[in-house]
Formats: C-alpha cells, sequence, structure tokens
C-alpha cells in the first residue's frame, strides 16, 4: 500500500504538503535564480527567452533580493497592496542595442542642423544647437504561456516565453513569482456513467447510460 502512495504521488501527486509545509520547505531552499533559456528564432531572427513557471508561497523565495526591496518598497506601495496579495509577478530585463543610419539631415531656425535616426521601434534626433538627443522607443513584448512535457508520459509543466518583434532588444534575465492556488475537489459529483449491467434472468450483459452521483471520500 505505501508503495502503491508513493507512485501516486509521484506521477499523479494525489498527496501534497500543507500550506505552512510548504511555506517552511520552500524557505530552506535558494531558489531566488531562475534559470532563462535564450535563443533566437530562425525564422525571424528575435532573441527569445523561456523559462518553465513555478509556483509557490511567498514572494521573497522566488525572485532576488534587489528585486524583493524594489517590490516590498516601491511597487507594494505604488499599488497601495500588502505584497502577500501579489498574486503573479513578472520583470523581464531586455537590452537594446544595434545601430542606426540617419535618414535626413533639417536646419533649425537657428540653422543649426538636427540629424533624423529612424526605423519602425526607434524615432532619434540629434540637435547640433544644444547637443540634445530627442528619442522615441515603440516598445513592444510578446509574452507567451503555453503547457508541454518533456518526454511523452511526463508530467504537463507550464512554460513562459517572452521576446519582442525588434531584432535589437534582447532579454537578458527575468524575476518571476507565481503564488500557488490549492482547488479542492467537491465532496458530491454529477456525472454521465456508462457500463455493462447483469441480466440473470437472461444469463448476459447489457450495455448501460445513465447520470450518476458521486461522493468523493479523500477530500485534500
Amino acid at each position: 500500500m505505501i508503495i502503491v502512495a508513493l507512485v501516486a504521488n509521484l506521477i499523479g501527486g494525489w498527496f501534497t504538503l500543507g500550506k505552512d509545509d510548504r511555506i517552511v520547505e520552500e524557505s530552506g531552499k535558494n531558489i531566488d535564480t531562475i534559470y532563462l533559456n535564450t535563443y533566437v528564432n530562425p525564422k525571424d531572427s528575435t532573441t527569445h527567452g523561456n523559462f518553465e513557471q513555478k509556483e509557490g508561497e511567498v514572494v521573497k523565495n522566488y525572485i532576488t533580493k534587489n528585486y524583493m526591496t524594489y517590490v516590498s518598497d516601491t511597487l507594494a506601495p505604488a499599488l497601495n497592496i500588502a505584497q502577500e496579495k501579489i498574486d503573479e509577478l513578472t520583470r523581464a530585463k531586455f537590452t537594446l542595442e544595434g545601430q542606426l543610419k540617419a535618414t535626413k539631415t533639417e536646419l533649425d531656425v537657428n540653422k543649426k542642423a538636427r540629424v533624423f535616426y529612424e526605423n519602425k521601434y526607434m524615432q532619434i534626433v540629434s540637435n547640433t544647437a544644444d547637443s540634445t538627443v530627442e528619442y522615441k522607443y515603440n516598445a513592444i513584448v510578446d509574452v507567451v504561456k503555453y503547457q508541454d512535457r518533456k518526454w511523452l508520459l511526463g508530467k504537463e509543466n507550464t512554460y513562459i516565453d517572452i521576446s519582442s518583434p525588434d531584432k535589437n532588444m534582447k532579454i537578458n534575465g527575468v524575476e518571476h513569482f507565481k503564488k500557488r492556488i490549492d482547488v479542492k475537489p467537491k465532496r458530491f459529483g454529477i456525472g454521465i456513467q456508462a457500463g455493462y449491467y447483469y441480466v440473470p434472468a437472461a444469463n448476459q450483459f447489457y450495455p448501460g447510460f445513465g447520470v450518476g452521483l458521486s461522493y468523493n471520500l479523500i477530500r485534500l
């Protein structure tokens, strides 16, 4: 029986720790760093960052100490909430690097040159009169969450992919927290049932369909 229970827990996750036990277990692990798998999409040369989502109880156990300071001192107060109220938190770190060619040059009212550098995402104007730069960046970030298995019969895990259609945007880090929410099964359930019933007089089994009421004895 013990072996069956262990196998059931391994494959189906039948028996799980309670919330207090999970907090103790998480606090004893160094899990404040996310492994980010970065790759370049061969179809469009964009850089992607991919990681497996982990769920937990306490925010600080899943993000770095520096970011935790920002969350507790700045982000949570700005939202006027306690950090314990945060259900999901993501910060993606990008680097923007590339090269722009001048697209045109104009003279301002003082006959000083204004040089324009532009593409689909970035617009820059340099002013020789006062040595300033005016810039505008149209940032676009795509976040895709999906389910996948590492092997055919393996556990289905949640993965998150972060990228930008701008090839000059390179993702180089991520902070992520997702609060675990336990959904307990209902005690009672109603469903359609199918099977066979035996008729002693005819000594035969016949197919049967119906609506059945079920009761769950174990409600974890």
